[in-house]
């Protein structure tokens, strides 16, 4: 790793990925990615802001990305929100991915909040509307600000929301170390 890259916030009790796998790989991103905090939503959401009517509940993305013994998603209402914890970032750090599904018509919003010192918010980027409807399937890579962090960022977050009707997110996961 590069003097300058290492993971902010390690000492700040924040989940810093280290295990990686390349969990896309079906679909051709050979990336490794490191898991998201309860990502998988196997522990209720735990760590997760969930809001709007957004809760874990029985069933699993299709792909079975994290695990075959996996049961659970996050179902999310129009208009609803799930944000996960916070997660240690490198200045390396270049995407995420997750499974989606929804009613036909819905989109998930992803947004990418940069934290500092106490939890601050110092930047929210977008990182797009994901098409949702339909079975499930995985977001595309989506791009996050790398090498141009916000001075003093010291976490990551992602905000899940869906738009045009009801959606559902699985299997979170961060490319942390910008690995293609």
């Amino acid at each position: 790793m590069a003097a300058g890259a290492a993971p902010a916030a390690a000492g700040l009790g924040l989940a810093c990925p280290s295990a990686t796998s390349t969990p896309f790989s079906a679909w051709k991103d050979y990336a490794n990615y490191a898991f998201a905090p309860d990502g998988g939503f196997e522990s209720g959401g735990s760590g997760w802001s969930l809001s709007g009517g957004a809760r874990a509940v029985s069933g699993n993305e299709t792909y079975f990305v994290h695990s075959s013994a996996d049961k659970t998603s996050v179902s999310l209402p129009k208009g609803a929100s799930a944000t996960s914890p916070g997660m240690c970032i490198s200045l390396l750090s270049s995407k995420m991915r997750f499974l989606t599904r929804g009613d036909s018509g819905s989109s998930v919003k992803v947004q990418v909040i940069y934290r500092g010192l106490l939890s601050s918010v110092l930047g929210i980027f977008d990182g797009g509307t994901i098409s949702s409807g339909g079975s499930w399937k995985p977001s595309p890579a989506i791009g996050m600000l790398g090498g141009t962090l916000p001075l003093f960022t010291t976490s990551v977050s992602f905000r899940f929301t869906a738009v045009g009707g009801n959606a559902a997110i699985d299997d979170v996961y961060l490319d942390p170390m910008k690995s293609s």
